[in-house]
């Protein structure tokens, strides 16, 4: 069903230095924005811009009542996963038991169709599908660092074994592997159509105050060294010196979210 992942979405309590922000550390521009209606993605409306650079977008959205976000910090929000057909994408997830938060999609302002799942429906997290016009919106495409796509959004759980099940009947999932965690605790990664999620068992997962939350995502790059060297030259920095190859065999290396306002993210290198 998933042909890619268009964004990640986050909350920012600043909207205009949040666009600031990634134009000055990953060279991005802003491609548009607007008023955000009041929804059940967005309880309070509010205003967003979207942001392009290499071959990826962001979507940052400041809510009309922003006073419980914690400041100059980007809170994920949402992942946007691409779909040839939204009509036919919805009839499909019907058919595995999801339910949407409206009756038909809206056009954002880059003239993407967009229709959230009902997150009651998505272990409470917020994801929609996308259908993207016949002429996608192209500003700030291919400047910036060069970033060629995301490759999975990263995801806490209580209990990874149900977390794989649920990808694997919800989505027709396939779990390609997984392990010990780097943070400690358990993680695994599943692809589902042609995009992918990483889902992380905490040593104690009885601390997390619900059973599935985001927590980072991985941007592919196709020499990690390159993309290590442009980030540090715009004053990024990362958790360690070089990167470390995880359990299906991607480069992965984390910025230190001293730098990345808060949010955890990182550099990936896909094998041969």
């Amino acid at each position: 069903m998933f042909e890619k992942i268009q964004h990640i979405g986050y909350l920012v309590d600043d909207l205009d230095k949040a666009v600031a922000w990634f134009t000055h550390k990953f060279g991005a521009e802003n491609a548009g924005g607007g008023p955000v209606r009041s929804s059940g993605s967005v309880p309070s409306g509010g205003r967003n811009a979207f942001v392009h650079f290499g071959q990826v977008e962001a979507e940052l959205i400041e809510p009309g009542d922003a006073h419980t976000l914690p400041k100059d910090t980007l809170v994920m929000h949402h992942v946007g996963y691409v779909v040839a057909d939204i009509p036919q994408a919805v009839a499909q997830a019907h058919a595995k038991g999801f339910a949407f938060i409206a009756a038909a999609p809206f056009t954002n302002p880059l003239g993407q169709q967009v229709l959230y799942f009902d997150p009651a429906t998505t272990n409470g997290v917020l994801i929609h599908l996308t259908q993207l016009p016949v002429q996608p919106n192209t500003v700030g495409v291919g400047h910036g660092v060069q970033i060629d796509k995301i490759i999975h959004a990263g995801y806490l759980v209580r209990n990874v074994e149900e977390a794989i099940a649920w990808y694997v009947s919800k989505f027709d999932g396939v779990h390609v592997g997984g392990g010990t965690s780097r943070r400690g605790g358990r993680n695994a990664f599943v692809n589902f159509g042609r995009v992918q999620v990483e889902l992380i068992e905490p040593q104690d997962a009885s601390t997390m105050s619900a059973a599935h939350t985001m927590d980072h995502v991985g941007y592919v790059t196709g020499d990690i060294s390159t993309g290590i060297s442009d980030c540090c030259c715009r004053g990024l920095q990362f958790v360690a010196d070089a990167p470390n190859t995880n359990a299906i065999g991607q480069q992965v290396l984390y910025f230190d979210t001293n730098t990345s306002m808060g949010s955890r993210m990182h550099l990936t290198q896909l094998p041969t």
